[in-house]
């Protein structure tokens, strides 16, 4: 089993944990437990940025047992610790297909180190062993040979906690990146700024302003997991269907009428039309759920626009209800395109009442109830509710 530690955001700066260590359990007829030092964990191979441990999980689920408790509402609007646990391992299975993480909900799964069990909890130590100083949260990994068997993941309960985006808060810690880290453990990630590397990655020993899963940690897993056949590409327009281009059209019409009647909002100029913006949007979108990262999305969109075919998705997405990407890349997508549209393409103005960032939220969300099952009117209904500050209204399948 390894150990790895997460670490802790101190007085407004971010510092190094001490005196991290590795705990390896080699699981079989013996069992020894070695304490090594981080720097020279056994068995960890550097591949591009990302650093991976030699050992993976076989193809199939992985069953994580969350046992986090209750929190009431959180700041990213997460309902529990829970929620935001089952958002984080969403992101990791968008990004794979060969394992994907299950949830059992509120587990009452018995806890225990080497019990064939993925336990996911609070706890003021490690199975007896205190948290060195400034660790947040542990993952425990159990090998068989190159197989892994278990994982745990104990987030230390004496830390302040909430779930949020953005910029790090002092004496706050985030759950949901932290979550997003430790889960990236469990997959068979390791620390790359820890291996000689510099890179924007979530999987960094260090937290960060960064929230989210980046290109390299995508590339890392996908490493770890290629798609059928070795390869993190394949052609084809993807597993998941978009509806016709016309019907997205219709909702971004709407959107715009819904803006500048229903909120008041002006319209104000830009370079990129409503057919153009739902189009090229959507297209990126396509390929985000089917395994993209950000840039390959982004590279793909653009080499389109300039007159290049389409090209096929990076995978098929995982099976289940379909997960989009964190709305940030979507919205640099569309500020891309903006400029495409400006510089590259020396398109005149229009004018809108949506703003980019309404355009990119409200177009994903009408996706999404799209691919997951609902029809155009259905999905234009749910995506106004939560405009005029409801609920979002569940999915139709």
């Amino acid at each position: 089993m390894s150990a790895s530690a997460f670490p802790l955001l101190a007085t407004g700066a971010l510092r190094q944990a001490q005196g991290v260590v590795s705990l390896s359990h080699h699981a079989g007829r013996r069992r020894s437990l070695l304490l090594t030092a981080m720097a020279t964990v056994a068995f960890v191979a550097t591949v591009s940025a990302f650093v991976l441990f030699e050992e993976r999980w076989p193809d199939g689920t992985v069953t994580m047992q969350l046992q986090l408790g209750t929190s009431g509402r959180l700041t990213d609007g997460s309902a529990s610790w829970g929620e935001s646990a089952e958002s984080a391992l969403a992101a990791w299975n968008q990004s794979i297909s060969r394992v994907q993480f299950r949830v059992v909900r509120d587990s009452p799964a018995p806890r225990g180190d080497g019990n064939g069990v993925n336990n996911v909890f609070f706890s003021n130590d490690v199975y007896g062993m205190a948290f060195d100083t400034g660790v947040l949260a542990v993952t425990t990994d159990w090998v068989r040979r190159t197989t892994r068997i278990e994982a745990d993941v104990i987030f230390n309960s004496a830390g302040t906690w909430d779930s949020y985006t953005g910029a790090l808060r002092r004496g706050t810690q985030d759950f949901h990146r932290v979550a997003l880290h430790e889960f990236g453990h469990v997959l068979g990630l390791d620390h790359p700024d820890e291996h000689g590397q510099t890179v924007t990655a979530i999987m960094n020993s260090r937290t960060s302003d960064l929230d989210h899963l980046a290109d390299d940690d995508i590339a890392g897993a996908q490493a770890l997991y290629p798609a059928s056949g070795g390869g993190s590409t394949s052609g084809g327009a993807g597993t998941v269907s978009f509806p016709p281009r016309n019907e997205s059209l219709d909702f971004r019409t709407q959107l715009d009428t819904k803006y500048r009647v229903g909120l008041g909002r002006r319209p104000a100029a830009t370079y990129v039309d409503n057919e153009g913006d739902i189009v090229w949007t959507q297209e990126y979108l396509r390929y985000r759920v089917n395994r993209c990262t950000h840039q390959q999305a982004v590279d793909r969109v653009m080499s389109q626009i300039d007159g290049g075919a389409a090209m096929g998705v990076c995978g098929a997405a995982a099976a289940g209800q379909v997960q989009f990407p964190p709305r940030n890349e979507p919205l640099d997508f569309r500020n891309q395109l903006e400029v495409k549209y400006r510089d590259g393409l020396r398109r005149s103005t229009t004018s809108t009442s949506v703003d980019n960032e309404g355009a990119v939220v409200w177009t994903q969300e009408y996706l999404r109830y799209r691919v997951n099952g609902c029809g155009h009117a259905v999905a234009v209904q749910n995506v106004f509710v939560q405009i005029d500050g409801r609920a979002a209204p569940a999915v139709c399948r």
